[in-house]
């Protein structure tokens, strides 16, 4: 059985980090994501997006943010588990997401910084709010949020990195022997999260990825004749931590 990727279909915001909005504003380049990073995690671009995501009024100032997003999936990944497989799991289990919010007026520079704070506030609480639903929106399950971590970026920035983990349901999985067909339940793979939202210059930035948050392995036994048993095992060797690394490397390197 063939099974889509949790990120199948990735929409014009990435993972969906925030929701449209109406208002205009001018020309934003895309986030810097480092090529090193993304070269040494096997990952490839899956498209880019640019929208009007946050319009705001803070006594006379309206403000408002236009965001440029580039996605990214992790090929190498996806193409490892489906040699794995023998071509039964055609999942993309890994997905980084940055984006590039430019304001108007500029964030920083608002008189007396009036609505900064709030600007700030209400952009990572949709960016973690969306983070989840898309997430949901693509298969992973159990969604919960785990914690607050620091992240320290290239620059020298400190923003707090919410971290998350659910459950990406295989399926079944059916092998040929000797002209008898086993299905296997193969049941989950875990899946963990990270996104942090920062102040960079007169943007902001939203970053992060998903990934497998440990390895997957399954051994099955089946009587195919009162004589004949057999055992199947399924081990796909991901390696979590390696996945981590690299995600919070794309996100720390990101400006």
């Amino acid at each position: 059985m063939h099974r889509r990727s949790f990120i199948g279909g990735v929409s014009a915001a990435g993972l969906g980090i925030l929701g449209g909005c109406s208002a205009a504003v001018g020309t934003v380049a895309p986030p810097d994501v480092s090529s090193d990073a993304l070269d040494a995690g096997g990952w490839e671009r899956a498209d880019r997006s640019e929208e009007t995501v946050f319009s705001e009024s803070y006594g006379p100032v309206e403000v408002a943010g236009k965001a440029v997003t580039l996605t990214y999936r992790n090929a190498e990944l996806a193409a490892a588990v489906a040699e794995d497989t023998g071509g039964r799991v055609n999942a993309t289990l890994g997905v980084f997401t940055a984006s590039h919010i430019n304001f108007d007026p500029p964030l920083n520079d608002l008189p007396g910084n009036v609505g900064r704070a709030e600007v700030l506030d209400k952009t990572t609480a949709q960016a973690r709010s969306q983070f989840r639903r898309r997430m949901r929106d693509r298969g992973v399950t159990n969604i919960t949020e785990t914690g607050v971590e620091t992240l320290t970026t290239a620059t020298g920035r400190e923003p707090a990195m919410a971290t998350f983990q659910g459950d990406y349901r295989v399926g079944d999985i059916e092998y040929e022997t000797g002209g008898d067909t086993v299905t296997i339940d193969a049941g989950g793979i875990a899946v963990a999260g990270d996104l942090a939202v920062w102040n960079e210059g007169d943007d902001v930035v939203v970053a992060g990825g998903a990934y497998p948050a440990q390895n997957y392995t399954k051994t099955a036994t089946r009587e195919l004749s009162d004589a004949i048993t057999i055992t199947i095992d399924i081990d796909l060797g991901l390696t979590p931590a390696d996945y981590r690394a690299n995600v919070r490397q794309l996100m720390a390197t990101t400006q």
